[in-house]
Formats: structure tokens, C-alpha cells, sequence
């Protein structure tokens, strides 16, 4: 007598989105058996919304001057009281444009959409590669990287906690910028934003740690996937999913990159 496997219900997604990035060889393995669309893609989104909350922690904060003189690289960083100011441009007088408006909260969106498509598009052609060179028998490579997505959503998230709680301390973080041209671009004001971290007592040392933790465990998740995805030996898995976190973190960071110049 034959068994068919149990269809994959809400709540079995439900749980998959929650745990893939907690606990991945289990929910691996369950999703290599039982492979769905549906959580996969509930991943990329809810990475979309966690990428923008993080970005908002510190655009919130922006208030924009505007001055016409030479560029100035890297930008000064300074701290008054509880006022970071970052100054790109040195000009004689500067006027005050004030908080980012819709259009650039309108571009953080966008941004934040295109940071979840390119690092679901990288991580499956991470994965691919990996799959093929561990062998065995690859799940679909769209449904397993968009699960992988899970880990990269609490990497974002906890971000954001870490960020509204260092950055209480500052009420605004002032960017002086060339005219117009360089208000309009969210890319470089969020760039320029987020050089106040090292005036920031202990931020930076957070965020490096924080990025460190999330890159030795974001290369255990594509183990994982790779091991019980590949259903490739924990050896061979080790080395897929090491060279899966690489190929991934490299085509991610050179599209989110052009991203961050086109917005």
C-alpha cells in the first residue's frame, strides 16, 4: 500500500516561515518531502517589509540640509548633544529641506523590494551551484532559497530592534548634501545616514557583531539546505553550502549595490 504525503496546509507554512530560519535542517528536510511555493514567496516578502523597517530606524531620523561647495570624502561626522551631523558638501551656508517626504519613503520600498528579489534570485543560484557540486538529489532550488530567506528576515528584523535601541539616545541625525539632485536619492542619504554609526558609542562594534553572528549562521542555514535539500552528505554539504553563502553574498551585494546607485 502506498502513503501520500500530507498536503502542505497554512499552518504547515505558517510554521516553515517561522522555524526555517531557527531551525533549518528540520524544516528542511520536511520541505525537500513536501516542497510549496506559497512559503517561499511569504519569505521574500516578509524580508522586503523587515529590510524596510530596518532602513526606516535611521531615515526617520535624517533631516536633510542642502549647500553648494566642494564634496567632501569621506563626509565629516560629528555629534552636538543629541544631533549626529554628517557633512558631504563644505559650503558656506546651508538650507534646511527637513525630513525625508514621500518619494524617498516611496524609494525605500522599492529598495527594499529589490533586496528581496536579488537576494531570492542570488541564494538560488547559490544553491544551484551547490547542488551540483555536492551531488545527490537537488530539491527545487526556487522553493529551497526562498525558504533560506527566513534566516536573512530575522537577520533584518533583529537590526531594527538593535538599531531603535542605540540610536535612542540621538533625535537626529542631520546630512548635509549638494542640491536637489543628491535629496532625491535615497541610496546616498541612507549611506551617508547610516556614517553616523561611528560617532555612535558602541553601534558599530553592535552592528559588526551583529553582521558577523548572521554570516557564520546564514552559512549553516545553506548547509542545511544543501544537506537535507541535496540529501548530499554532511561533509560534502558543508562544503555546497559554504560555497553557496559565498557565490550568493557576492551576487547580492553587487545588485543591491547598483540598487542603492539607481535609487
Amino acid at each position: 500500500m502506498a502513503f501520500r504525503e500530507r498536503e502542505v496546509g497554512p499552518a504547515d507554512v505558517f510554521k516553515r516561515v517561522l522555524l526555517a530560519g531557527v531551525n533549518p535542517f528540520r524544516v528542511f528536510a520536511d520541505v525537500a518531502r513536501r516542497p510549496d511555493t506559497v512559503g517561499a514567496f511569504a519569505c521574500m516578502l516578509l524580508l522586503a517589509f523587515a529590510h524596510f523597517l530596518n532602513n526606516s530606524m535611521v531615515m526617520a531620523k535624517v533631516v536633510v540640509y542642502t549647500g553648494r561647495g566642494e564634496k567632501v570624502a569621506p563626509p565629516i561626522v560629528s555629534v552636538e548633544g543629541a544631533t549626529c551631523k554628517v557633512i558631504a558638501v563644505n559650503a558656506t551656508s546651508y538650507r534646511r529641506l527637513g525630513p525625508i517626504g514621500e518619494e524617498q519613503y516611496a524609494a525605500l520600498n522599492m529598495l527594499a523590494l529589490g533586496y528581496a528579489l536579488t537576494t531570492w534570485v542570488a541564494w538560488a543560484m547559490g544553491l544551484w551551484v551547490a547542488f551540483k557540486l555536492a551531488g545527490g538529489l537537488p530539491s527545487p532550488v526556487v522553493v529551497m532559497s526562498g525558504y533560506v530567506l527566513s534566516s536573512k528576515v530575522y537577520e533584518n528584523l533583529t537590526k531594527a530592534i538593535l538599531l531603535a535601541a542605540l540610536l535612542r539616545g540621538v533625535n537626529r541625525i542631520e546630512v548635509y548634501v549638494e542640491p536637489l539632485q543628491s535629496f532625491r536619492r535615497v541610496g546616498e542619504l541612507l549611506n551617508l545616514a547610516s556614517s553616523a554609526f561611528v560617532a555612535v558609542e558602541g553601534l558599530q562594534t553592535a552592528v559588526s557583531a551583529h553582521a558577523a553572528f548572521f554570516a557564520v549562521w546564514s552559512a549553516v542555514v545553506a548547509t542545511a539546505a544543501v544537506n537535507r535539500g541535496g540529501f548530499a552528505s554532511l561533509p560534502r554539504s558543508i562544503a555546497g553550502g559554504f560555497v553557496a553563502y559565498i557565490l550568493a553574498s557576492l551576487i547580492q551585494s553587487v545588485a543591491y549595490a547598483a540598487l542603492m546607485l539607481a535609487l
